[in-house]
């Protein structure tokens, strides 16, 4: 999809206290052999920290950046991979209520890490089919500081979650970084590569995550990890070399790629290395310090570029993503000017 006319132009993030790989270690919640397998050094932890307040800080962040009165959102779209509060109850009016957006539609998107920029794609098809809306919200948050899971090896190798929240406004007229292309693809084979052999509806009210034991699963019943990360690799590729030709760029113009927060060799396995992008040119060393931050990381280490001044006008970034079902996803955006709010 090419978007017209679409910006970014505020950027929020909520990122809680930190917690080294180490002191996980000395507590034992995590293996010294996993800390030096994937170079994740930390990882952002939010105690008992509601994520839809999270969510609410980020967004007030970058409703600030931006310039723009709550009023004007046109419409909020929330992403989340947990559940946000009580079971039948749903984040999106009490986000836009502790806002102050008034008259405002409200969306939510459950597409796990890939969430953000799955928003960023409905956002942008909202714009299309009606032109007097010219401002969103998009906004996620989680916290996985609960039983469900183990946050330090329960997801996967290679990958440490963190708890964090970010906001984007976007408008139809102008702002720091331009929106070119956004693009999905889903490899519908892999599905249970993250479902296992649990069922489909547990009446049990079963409340644990193991990702590790449901992709053995996939593995020992139908296709071979390995060629499953093949596949998924190429079609990362596929899909992120379809937003830079909409773009109208190739990948030796990407001045700076972002992915999701995991460990080095995934991030070239997945990411870097299909698309022959050198790692200097990627957010890993960001990343490696906060951890996956479900579908906030993108936008937390866009926000890292932009206010440190990594980025300027005319500088394209490549976003890239995956989530379970299986998604992969990418965006480009180019940068149009420097931020207000840049240190």
């Amino acid at each position: 999809m090419r978007p017209n006319d679409l910006y970014v132009s505020g950027l929020g993030a909520y990122l809680p206290e930190r917690m080294s790989s180490r002191r996980a270690i000395e507590l034992g919640l995590y293996e010294e052999t996993l800390m030096l397998d994937s170079g994740v050094t930390g990882t952002l932890v939010a105690g008992d920290t509601p994520p839809v307040d999270m969510a609410v800080r980020a967004a007030r962040d970058a409703l600030s950046r931006a310039g723009c009165a709550a009023s004007a959102v046109d419409f909020l779209i929330h992403s989340c991979v947990l559940q946000q509060g009580p079971t039948m109850w749903y984040p999106g009016g009490y986000v836009l209520r502790e806002l102050g957006c008034e008259d405002a539609a409200a969306f939510e998107v459950r597409q796990g890490c890939n969430g953000m920029l799955a928003a960023l794609e409905l956002a942008a098809g909202q714009f299309a089919a009606d032109p007097d809306r010219t401002t969103a919200l998009l906004t996620t948050a989680d916290n996985f500081s609960s039983p469900l899971g183990d946050r330090w090896q329960g997801y996967g190798p290679g990958t440490v979650i963190g708890d964090a929240a970010s906001a984007v406004v976007l408008s139809t007229a102008g702002g720091i970084a331009q929106v070119r292309a956004v693009n999905q693809s889903v490899v519908p084979e892999f599905e249970g590569l993250h479902r296992g052999a649990e069922p489909l509806f547990d009446t049990s009210g079963r409340e644990t995550v193991d990702m590790v034991a449901r992709a053995r699963h996939f593995g020992r019943t139908h296709r071979p990890l390995a060629e499953v990360n093949e596949v998924i690799a190429e079609r990362q590729a596929e899909v992120a070399r379809r937003s830079l030709k909409e773009a109208g760029i190739d990948v030796g113009d990407v001045a700076r790629a972002i992915y999701v927060n995991q460990g080095q060799y995934l991030v070239g396995q997945f990411f870097l290395d299909p698309l022959g992008l050198p790692e200097e040119k990627s957010t890993w060393d960001f990343g490696r310090t906060v951890g996956h931050l479900a579908a906030s990381d993108h936008v937390v280490a866009l926000d890292h570029l932009v206010t440190t001044g990594q980025v300027g006008p005319g500088d394209h970034v490549l976003l890239a993503g995956a989530a379970p079902g299986f998604v992969v996803s990418s965006a480009v955006l180019t940068i149009s000017e420097n931020a207000p709010w840049a240190i």
